[in-house]
């Protein structure tokens, strides 16, 4: 490895970044290579920038650069973790959340695993500081995503993962979803491998996620079967999914009118509809991936960008 890219996307974390910033000081103490931070304020109203920028001189070095992005609005966590991936210039990117939740004393941790030949390493939260009403759903959702996709990733919720540059590079210029990480980086042949890492109880500002985030899954759903099975095979996915709808129809249409339930019929009609519609909908998204729309929008969505460095004595 020549250089590590830490990325920290911020929405209002002011009280949570000075010390995080310096924790991970300590941590590029004990690497044998340099590592840049990548902050994206990500429409902070908090003071969130005032804070990166105070806390950079205590940070460099041993820092050996640390970049603070600043987003024009408040555009969501993957619109920030996509402008990171595009300004980090690492050959490994290391991705973690802003709260102090993730321990960055884990990250030696990811960095030996991924030196055994994987290309993505996923931390796994097991024994997580959060309450139940967020936990018991995240664990529903990672069963049911691990189910239906086939990738046994225990916790895709976790933010802190080491990766190969490659494959968050061409992520960043397809479009990703910063939930769904190692979905997509299965589906580009990405090896995966997890490793246990601490998990901290918050102690600064409000968490950004709730229950809702259990109904975003299912909502996501389908595509993610989608990427997950077909994203090699695209026409092949569609045509399953359209002789399965086709046969389903028929089926139930018939058994409608011999029974005569004109309600089963309307069920049957509204459910070849929602198939319709679902893939048309993964046919856009096919489409917005590979035009490289998502990476053009989120560097457009960028309002200013700052670089500390330390300061380099002159020759004398």
């Amino acid at each position: 490895m020549q250089r590590l890219s830490v990325i920290l996307p911020a929405y209002n974390e002011r009280g949570n970044l000075a010390a995080l910033l310096r924790e991970i000081a300590t941590v590029a103490e004990q690497l044998p290579y340099p590592m840049e931070v990548i902050v994206v304020d990500d429409g902070s109203t908090d003071g969130t920038s005032l804070e990166v920028e105070q806390t950079a001189p205590e940070v460099l070095p041993p820092l050996d650069e640390l970049v603070l992005v600043r987003l024009k609005g408040n555009y969501g966590q993957t619109v920030a973790t996509t402008v990171g991936i595009l300004q980090a210039t690492g050959d490994v990117l290391v991705l973690m959340d802003a709260d102090r939740q993730n321990d960055p004393a884990d990250i030696p941790k990811l960095l030996v695993k991924l030196s055994e030949g994987f290309d993505v390493v996923s931390g796994w939260r097991k024994e997580r500081q959060d309450p139940l009403t967020k936990t018991l759903p995240s664990k529903i959702a990672n069963a049911l995503i691990a189910w239906a996709t086939g990738v046994r990733v225990h916790d895709l919720g976790c933010s802190l993962r080491a990766y190969r540059a490659w494959v968050l590079q061409t992520l960043a210029q397809e479009g990703l979803h910063h939930r769904y990480m190692p979905i997509y980086c299965a589906a580009k042949g990405a090896r995966i491998a997890e490793v246990v890492v601490r998990h901290r109880p918050r102690t600064v500002g409000k968490s950004k996620y709730g229950l809702k985030r259990f109904f975003a899954v299912l909502n996501d759903l389908p595509l993610l079967i989608f990427l997950a099975r077909y994203s090699r095979t695209p026409f092949a996915g569609l045509m399953a999914m359209g002789v399965t709808t086709a046969l389903v129809t028929l089926l139930g249409s018939l058994i409608a009118l011999w029974f005569r339930q004109t309600w089963l019929l309307l069920l049957i009609v509204a459910f070849a509809l929602a198939s319709v519609f679902c893939g048309l909908g993964i046919v856009a998204e096919q489409g917005m991936r590979l035009s490289g729309k998502r990476a053009e929008f989120a560097r457009h969505a960028v309002a200013e960008i700052r670089q500390f460095a330390p300061l380099r004595r002159s020759p004398s």
